[in-house]
């Protein structure tokens, strides 16, 4: 860790850190005060992303679908840092796997989406049983609930996130841990500028409030998720689509 940290302060892991949703967390919990370990697999944009001298932010290139590389990271962070207190999972991968075509995709597409956020809630939710509290927050998606035509793995590696959320939230509630999902809809991200034609021709005329998310919008809901105090609130999957779930 960086000679200039300061370790007084509360710890928060952010993946997926480098752009999107994930950068707009960490601006945000470090605007209220936390220490954020950014860790993202992409060292360019995760370089590029972030540089404030390590006064209150560590970015960490790691893989989430590695293992052994997270559980190194963790070790980390208790040396450096300390005991982490919140975990948010937003690090995932998109690729389209037509249902009649082969896909080299399916099994990178699961290990980041699906096994990442399982290595990270045995990483980090050990310091967190440790320290007696901790909020875990992954980030789904809204093609949990729906589906997704030509996309169903994502769609699948998006509801076992929900699965595994429902799960933890029931087993690591008893050490203090509480743990919550969200379902984004379509945002304005690096993953859906590709698609951005697409989305605007069919997409949006069906979303009540007829634009996309903004990051920072489903940034806001993630920050009340891990700041909040009441551990009665786990085990949720808060859909964020501008009402486009509610047909």
């Amino acid at each position: 860790m960086d000679e200039t940290i300061t370790a007084d302060l509360p710890v928060a892991i952010v993946t997926g850190a480098a752009g999107g949703i994930g950068a707009a967390v960490v601006a945000r919990l470090i605007a209220r005060g936390m220490f954020v370990v950014a860790i993202d697999s992409d060292a360019e944009r995760l370089g590029a992303a972030f540089d404030d001298g390590g006064r209150r932010l560590h970015p960490l290139v790691v893989d989430v679908s590695d293992g052994d590389a997270i559980d190194r990271a963790a070790d980390d962070v208790r040396t450096g840092l300390g005991l982490a207190s919140i975990l948010i999972s937003c690090a995932g991968i998109f690729a389209r796997t037509p249902a009649l075509s082969a896909s080299e995709s399916t099994a990178r597409i699961l290990a980041v989406n699906v096994e990442g956020p399982l290595h990270l809630t045995r990483a980090f939710g050990r310091q967190m049983a440790e320290r007696g509290r901790g909020r875990i927050v992954h980030v789904a998606s809204i093609a949990a609930s729906t589906g997704a035509a030509t996309a169903s793995v994502y769609a699948a590696s998006k509801a076992a996130v929900v699965a595994i959320t429902r799960s933890h939230a029931r087993e690591l509630a008893s050490v203090g841990i509480s743990v919550n999902a969200v379902l984004p809809g379509y945002c304005r991200t690096q993953m859906t500028a590709p698609e951005a034609a697409t989305l605007a021709a069919f997409v949006v005329p069906r979303i009540p409030l007829k634009r996309l998310a903004e990051p920072d919008e489903i940034a806001e809901v993630i920050e009340m998720l891990a700041l909040c105090d009441t551990p009665y609130l786990t085990g949720a999957a808060i859909e964020i689509d501008g009402g486009l779930h509610v047909g």
